[in-house]
């Protein structure tokens, strides 16, 4: 349940929405030993609404299973297969974007719909979430860094056409300390400003102190932004925050962020706290506020329309107060 309201529109919404804290999806997989030290592979996972988005119709762009859960088809998060031994891991088919789980695992917030860095740099700086027709090759750690390339030969992203793109992920973990470093590019169509092309990168590190884990996000992106219809040359997204494991059942987190480029001003404070009950069952509640300083239109969540809007234009300020249950099994 999220009760939303932005300021000088006047009025607010209290509605059933589908993953305040992440979005919805079932899966499986499968994997059996090839001999030789190989195994093979598949993995299937499908995302899903419990509620229809505000306006939709038909099965237009609104009405379907996406937004981070990729087209309305069947298996539209992953369906691939893979072949891995000591010397790393093939996969090929839809897959998420490797730079993009580098975004998750630094994100002060885990990712959250509200009070992230989703918001402004998936749905306005246009990094893809699932990439399609894609390839990676993830390689044995080495000092600790385990390394990961992608390449993607043609993928679909909204309304733009991406002819193909390249990712690559670098990965540390040791003595307590996470760090991350995602680079990527799309090679866009010949439409001049529909165009998909777009690169950026991602760094993130977080520190393991007693109960408290202190993170830490810098994003940096040149890309379309689709809503506005213009470059977004040199979006710069910082975010600092962290997550405090008071016990086995309860962790508090919070998040600071800032993205600015131009008419591009936004900052978002969140707020949240999970209570595991049950075995796999979490209560979850959070608070977010987001300001746009600047002149431009910009997203505030990352629900697409399943809230009081999903956009706010110059001076407005938007706020949420949601819970829920996250079920994991």
């Amino acid at each position: 349940i999220a009760h939303s309201s932005i300021a000088s529109v006047g009025g607010s919404k209290t509605e059933f929405v589908t993953g305040g804290y992440a979005p919805n999806f079932f899966g499986m997989k499968a994997e059996k030993t090839m001999g030789q030290g190989y195994s093979a592979g598949f993995n299937l996972e499908q995302g899903f609404l419990l509620n229809k988005p505000n306006g939709a119709a038909n099965n237009g762009y609104e009405a379907n299973s996406r937004f981070a859960f990729g087209g309305d088809s069947l298996f539209n998060r992953q369906a691939n297969l893979y072949l891995t031994s000591s010397k790393g891991t093939l996969k090929v088919g839809t897959q998420s974007n490797v730079v993009f789980d580098s975004l998750v695992a630094s994100d002060p917030r885990f990712g959250s719909n509200y009070a992230s860095s989703l918001a402004t740099v998936v749905a306005d700086g246009g990094l893809n979430t699932t990439d399609d027709g894609a390839i990676s090759y993830s390689f044995p750690a080495v000092a600790g860094i385990t390394t990961t390339v992608e390449y993607v030969a043609q993928a679909n992203s909204g309304n733009s056409t991406m002819k193909s793109g390249e990712r690559v992920a670098f990965n540390y973990a040791a003595d307590g300390i996470k760090a991350t470093l995602g680079y990527y590019t799309n090679e866009g169509t010949t439409n001049g400003a529909s165009s998909a092309a777009a690169h950026g990168y991602v760094l993130g590190v977080s520190k393991k102190i007693g109960s408290f884990d202190l993170k830490a996000l810098y994003v940096d992106q040149t890309g379309y932004n689709g809503l506005n219809s213009v470059r977004l040359s040199g979006l710069k997204t910082t975010g600092l925050g962290g997550a405090y494991f008071l016990n086995p059942e309860v962790t508090l987190d919070f998040g600071i962020y800032k993205s600015k480029k131009d008419t591009y001003d936004v900052s978002t404070v969140g707020f949240g706290a999970q209570y595991k009950f049950l075995k796999d069952l979490t209560l979850y509640g959070q608070y977010a506020v987001s300001d746009n300083k600047g002149s431009a239109t910009a997203h505030w969540n990352f629900m697409w329309k399943t809230v009081e809007g999903e956009t706010f234009t110059a001076g407005q300020k938007a706020s949420v107060l949601s819970a829920g249950l996250l079920y994991n099994f």
